[in-house]
Order: structure tokens, then sequence, then C-alpha cells
């Protein structure tokens, strides 16, 4: 009798290697931005906030980021910009922001939006320009623990003119809270004046600041 050669079927060794790298293919793809597409993603001001007085000039510059954080400055100039009250200051945009004017003495809010993103910043515009501020009484001196001193803030403005603290940024700061303490909330909200308490006998600094002014000076707690 005449023998055949037994012939074995070939192994699918090659299409299972084709078909595991495609596999890995497809989760690598899976794992990336398959669009490529940059979307803006969040926006930010800087500065978050500007301060003017009437007539002045002052601008927002924005920063869109994708969603990855990273900048896209060419689409700056197509953020939608939106002032809350226009009656205190009044918004042109730029191709890198916004210019800002003041016209009345308050404050408003910004809001920019483009895409998914959005952000907010806030104007104050104060009242006028000051040419002097002071403190009084000046210098201080109180009594260790027996004794409140009342002290006041005093505004000038170009013209000669007192004028109130109404409209301005006005806070009270001492260089060292262990030895003279400001007291009396009423006053601190008002911005207008402040309670001097001795804590403890020594001297230290009371400062007063104004917008973009400041004016300090001595507390003696004897």
């Amino acid at each position: 009798m005449e023998k055949r050669a037994r012939v074995s079927e070939p192994r699918r060794v090659g299409l299972s290697l084709l078909g595991g790298a495609f596999a890995v293919v497809l989760v690598t793809l899976a794992c990336q931005d398959s669009t490529g597409v940059q979307w803006v993603d969040s926006l930010s001001l800087q500065p978050d906030s500007l301060y003017l007085l009437p007539g002045e000039v002052r601008e927002f510059s924005v920063v869109p980021r994708d969603q990855h954080d990273n900048p896209l400055p060419d689409r700056a100039g197509r953020v939608d910009w939106f002032m809350s009250n226009p009656d205190i200051a009044l918004l042109e945009t730029t191709e890198t922001g916004a210019a800002v004017t003041g016209v009345a003495p308050g404050a408003t809010f910004v809001k920019v939006e483009l895409g998914r993103g959005s952000g907010t910043g806030t104007v104050f515009v104060e009242p006028a320009e000051l040419a002097e501020i002071r403190i009084e009484p000046s210098p201080i001196v109180v009594d260790y623990r027996s004794s409140r001193v009342i002290v006041t803030s005093v505004l000038i403005d170009t013209e000669g003119n007192e004028v109130t603290a109404e409209g301005y940024r006005v806070s009270w700061r001492t260089s060292s809270w262990q030895i003279a303490t400001l007291v009396g909330r009423a006053d601190v909200v008002t911005a207008v004046s402040s309670s001097v308490w001795g804590r403890t006998r020594g001297s230290a600094t009371l400062t007063l600041v104004v917008g973009e002014r400041a004016v300090s000076t001595s507390v003696v707690v004897r």
C-alpha cells in the first residue's frame, strides 16, 4: 500500500499577533484625544480687580485655557464681556482683554464667557483723587488697660477740601496686636474711625490705608 504523508494545518500565529497589536492600538487611541481639537475650558482675568477714579482708564487682560490648562492667547479676542452696572464703569473690548473707564463712585462686576469657560472680576471706582490723608490725634497716647482713644481718618482732596471716607477703600493696621489693639467693630466697618486699646505697655505703630495711600503714627501705651 502507498503511504500518504500527513499534512498538518497551518497555525494562525500571525493572525493572533496582528490582532493583539491592533487591540493595543485601540487602547492607546482611547486614552488620547482622538479629535485633536482644543476648546476653551477656563478663563482667568488679570488682575482680578481694578481700582480707578471717574474718567480714569485701566485694562483687564483675559487668558483662555484649554482642557489641558494650556493657554490659548489667540482666542482672547473672541471672549464675550459683560458689565453688571454701566452707571459705575464702561467697558470696551480689545484684542487681549478690555479697557474699563470709571464713571461714578461705586463697585461693579465684570463677567467673561467663551466656550466652557467663564470668569469674573471686580471694578471699584473711588470718588476722587486725594492729596493728603491724616490720622487724628497723632501721636496717640493711651493708658494701659484703662481707657480707649478714638482715632479718626481725615481725607483731603486735591482742592484742599475735607471729604468723607464713603466710597474709598479704608483700613486700619497696627504693628503689634500685643501692645495696641483696634476695637469697636462699628467704627471699623464704617472705616471712618477706630478705637485703640492698650494691651501691654510699650510702643507700636498705627497705619491708615486709603486706596494706594498710607500714613502712620506712633502709639504709646503707658
